[in-house]
């Protein structure tokens, strides 16, 4: 149960740490709040008759933040207008950078043979609340207009153009969608390996952790029983309570000494031949830190030792397996 617990617990460190990372890099787009940018525009054809349409591709890369509210430009060349109701628009999935790719299909009708050099397009976003551009234009690309054979009766009417019918489409995800997708699903599967390798390390012994008896050890041997008591004993409770937290899953920091030393009672798998031991040091140790008490001068050091005293009979032989007590 130990080791699963301690799975969950590097699992859900890893996430915070993600989604840490993930946080800063959005509030960082925000910041900046760089205007969106064209990725790509291109006709589907090169050359269109006169009152027949051509369709504008567009890609545009835009922070998280920003939203292009419709795929109909409300500034074009007037004699090249949208076909109404054909226009569509995708909205690709957050990337790892917090922008997304919008994607735009307009058709377009031409009522002249003119030239497009030099024209420009341009697309609303929806309004923020900082000041910034509430649009965003393109130049539009190379289009060859040619004059038909024979010319419409309404050559100002664009709907009267639309002599061809365009087979239905089925949209299909681009290449740039789908490489988003796959690194959304290399970050989940990170999230669930991580943990899992860390604990076949330690298993394995290739990953090692100190035990919780050395630490404490380690801790009680840089105390000076000679120090402002207050400030002894606490530290000496403390390390008593992070052992015990470690060692066998006590929890009790929130607890007096003297009830943390009921809860170890009541615990099947401590030891009970030093418990009265400690049940006096815990009296003694709230003593001094709640009643103002100042002991002895062989007080602390036997405190001390007595601590030291149940760390050592606490811990396990060598080659004992105490990942899941």
């Amino acid at each position: 149960m130990k080791a699963f617990f301690t799975i969950l617990k590097f699992a859900l460190l890893a996430a915070l740490l993600i989604g840490l990372a993930f946080g800063y890099i959005f509030f960082r787009v925000w910041q900046k709040n760089e205007r969106p940018t064209i990725e790509s525009n291109s006709w589907d054809k090169e050359q269109i008759l006169l009152g027949h349409d051509a369709t504008l591709r567009v890609s545009i890369t835009a922070p998280w933040h920003r939203e292009i509210t419709r795929p109909t430009p409300f500034a074009h060349p007037e004699f090249l207008a949208p076909v109404p109701g054909e226009a569509t628009i995708k909205k690709g999935s957050l990337n790892l950078k917090g922008k997304r790719t919008w994607e735009l299909r307009v058709p377009f009708v031409a009522t002249d043979t003119k030239s497009l050099k030099g024209l420009t397009a341009t697309f609303p976003l929806k309004t923020p609340k900082r000041i910034s551009p509430n649009s965003v234009t393109l130049t539009l690309p190379p289009l060859s207009i040619v004059t038909p054979d024979e010319i419409p009766e309404n050559p100002h009417n664009p709907e009267a153009f639309l002599t061809e019918e365009k087979p239905k489409e089925k949209p299909k995800k681009n290449s740039e969608e789908k490489a988003e997708t796959k690194r959304w699903y290399w970050v989940l599967a990170a999230l669930l390996l991580i943990p899992a390798i860390i604990y076949l390390l330690r298993r394995t012994g290739v990953l090692k952790t100190t035990p919780p008896w050395e630490k404490a050890l380690s801790k009680l041997d840089q105390l000076d029983p000679t120090t402002q008591p207050v400030t002894f004993y606490s530290k000496l409770t403390d390390i008593l309570k992070q052992y015990t937290s470690e060692r066998f899953s006590v929890r009790g920091r929130s607890k007096t000494s003297a009830e943390f030393i009921q809860i170890l009672r009541n615990h099947p798998q401590i030891p009970k031949d030093n418990l009265d031991d400690l049940s006096s040091f815990a009296n003694l140790a709230d003593a001094v830190k709640f009643a103002d008490h100042t002991p002895n001068d062989t007080e602390a050091q036997t405190s001390l030792d007595l601590i030291r005293s149940f760390v050592t009979a606490t811990t396990p032989e060598p080659n004992t397996d105490t990942s899941d007590v």
